[in-house]
């Protein structure tokens, strides 16, 4: 049986330094429903499952790259009892939470820590306190961002988490354009996108590609492409891939086209740096 999931009072919004962007797509934001026990079980289906990055603890905003994160898995067999782990910034947490229609959720059972102790870890307490003391949840969309709230007895946000929804650009492509400039039919240029491992990997048209991606944590559609390495033959269409390295060094951001099978690759004021087209792959 299939359930769906309403996103309330969707509204065109320039959000997240997203109004100089020249593929801006319409930005909506709405409360996420969960008062029946078929809006609660699409929620849990189609948005909670995944990772969450901590972005405030109570009203202390989380900063920095390595940040404390929640995962909630599939592996449990009663859908409103929802099996997680977390790290605090220094410890790992397991545990469980049961979630049910009108946005309660508290944790099932007692949570589970490692003990190590951290010399830096200046939001391990707090990110502790609010798993064990969680009472009640929402969920708003922003965008393609999710944004999940902690909530105590005393209804007081105890966190907010954050996961953002680029699994669009997962796949196969072939790069189709780079800053003005078609790239030709017969270019090799191609890319596998990992979003799961962070890992781009491909031809940049004359050769192999490898590579890390990150995602800011603050910063809607984000997508950067860190540590490439290509091997070092050469070949006539090499400033092809010279232009296409110097692009990727560059990129911020990336938004789907209106389809599935497009996807731009863009700077950091929005300037469309690659157009991408998807590779069917058998």
């Amino acid at each position: 049986m299939k359930f769906k999931y309403t996103i309330l009072a969707a509204a065109a919004l320039c959000t997240m330094a997203s109004c100089n962007t020249n593929r801006t797509a319409t930005t909506t934001m709405g409360q996420v429903k969960t008062e029946t026990l078929g809006q609660t079980e699409g929620v849990i289906s189609h948005v909670l499952y995944g990772e969450w990055t901590v972005a405030n603890v109570g009203e202390t905003a989380v900063t920095g790259e390595n940040r404390p994160y929640m995962i909630f898995d599939k592996s449990g067999t009663n859908p409103f009892i929802v099996n997680c782990y977390a790290n605090d910034g220094c410890n790992t947490i397991n545990g469980a939470f049961a979630v049910t229609p009108g946005g309660s959720m508290k944790a099932s059972g007692e949570m589970a820590s490692t003990l190590r102790m951290c010399a830096d870890a200046p939001y391990e307490m707090a990110v502790s306190l609010a798993l064990r003391n969680v009472r009640s949840y929402k969920i708003e969309q922003v965008g393609r961002d999710y944004l999940l709230y902690f909530i105590g007895e005393n209804g007081n946000t105890l966190m907010t988490l954050r996961k953002s929804d680029i699994s669009f650009i997962n796949g196969a492509w072939k790069v189709a354009k780079i800053g003005q400039q078609d790239v030709k039919a017969d270019s090799e240029a191609e890319m596998v996108i990992d979003i799961a491992e962070l890992k781009v990997h491909g031809n940049a048209g004359c050769n192999v590609l490898n590579g890390n991606l990150y995602i800011a944590p603050d910063k809607q559609n984000s997508l950067q492409f860190r540590d490439l390495v290509t091997t070092r033959m050469t070949c006539p269409d090499i400033a092809t891939e010279q232009a296409l390295l110097v692009a990727l060094e560059k990129v911020e951001t990336v938004t789907p086209g209106t389809d599935n099978d497009t996807a731009y690759l863009n700077d950091a004021a929005g300037n469309t740096l690659v157009v991408l087209k998807r590779l069917n792959l058998k």
